[in-house]
């Protein structure tokens, strides 16, 4: 079954080791070509993260370089296809390749509209307004202690933001900048990857009032699989993905759950999903639990494209 999934840290392998090939298997990561093309993923969102240590000074210079290795990615990758608008994503499914959709994690490079302008230029469809700090948009959950929200310059990107079809990520927000993000956006936000609360009380985790929040307004929520955000215990397995996936559906219905993973940007993962070419054993295990083949292929592509559809058409 094809897959579309909402986030991965992949791009910043290159960065981390000489020896990634993203041709290559690499048991060293969680993400590559023939892992990808195993997992039956057609379209994937690449994160753009700016390590803490080029916080804030230098991160439009560090999204650039990471930015351009994406597009060297693209020009050495022949069945990788860059997506910026929905005939893309049309024609990438047609042809039997995989999207790539361009995403920004944290956005201290969009320093005012104009940056946020140029990136859209470059090819950013997505942007998560905060990671866990505090920046010139909004808080994270790393300020839960003051818990701000959207600033007067965030509230300019949001409206940008809507403008230009670039989606809004609020996975990472502090609750008060979620609710502003909620208050001032005309379109539907998503959280890439992010879990229940209820089941899992991490401060990353998504209460049940924002859960149905996000899909009142027609966004949805793609289930992470780091296992400190699955359950307390943090020794986790397929089933414990099940159990975000099954609470979800509970709240808000199927259409408002996806798959966000976080491969490449978390170290340990569930047993039987250490990497994105094991895709598969969810497909089973969710058929197994009675899932039909229409509620698997709705959670793992079809409301990521008809989201997709509705904010780029």
């Amino acid at each position: 079954m094809q897959s579309f999934l909402g986030h991965t840290d992949t791009l910043l392998n290159f960065f981390k080791s000489n020896q990634y090939s993203f041709q290559k298997e690499n048991k060293s990561f969680q993400i590559d070509l023939p892992r990808l093309k195993k997992g039956m993923v057609s379209i994937q969102v690449f994160a753009i993260y700016v390590e803490e240590e080029n916080k804030p000074d230098l991160a439009l210079k560090r999204t650039i370089q990471i930015i351009d290795r994406f597009y060297q990615l693209l020009e050495q990758t022949e069945q990788l296809e860059l997506i910026r608008e929905y005939a893309d994503v049309e024609r990438v499914l047609s042809q039997g390749k995989i999207g790539a959709i361009l995403s920004i994690e944290g956005a201290e490079a969009v320093f005012d509209l104009s940056a946020l302008r140029i990136l859209h230029r470059l090819g950013v469809r997505m942007i998560q307004l905060t990671w866990n700090q505090r920046n010139q948009l909004a808080d994270g959950v790393g300020e839960l202690a003051a818990n701000g929200g959207v600033t007067l310059l965030g509230r300019e990107v949001i409206k940008e933001m809507n403008k230009l079809d670039i989606i809004i990520d609020v996975s990472h927000l502090a609750p008060t900048s979620f609710w502003d993000v909620i208050k001032f956006s005309e379109k539907p936000a998503i959280a890439s990857h992010s879990n229940c609360y209820t089941i899992c009380p991490h401060p990353r985790n998504l209460t049940d009032q924002q859960i149905i929040a996000l899909a009142e307004k027609g966004g949805h929520v793609g289930i992470n699989f780091a296992p400190f955000l699955l359950n307390k215990n943090g020794k986790t397995e397929i089933n414990d993905v099940i159990n975000h996936i099954d609470y979800i559906r509970g709240l808000v219905g199927k259409r408002h759950i996806s798959l966000g993973t976080d491969y490449d940007g978390i170290s340990s993962t569930p047993s039987g999903l250490e990497d994105v070419g094991k895709l598969s054993n969810l497909h089973r295990a969710l058929t197994q639990k009675g899932y039909s083949h229409q509620d698997i292929e709705d959670v793992f592509i079809n409301n990521w494209l008809n989201f997709l559809k509705k904010w780029w058409d």
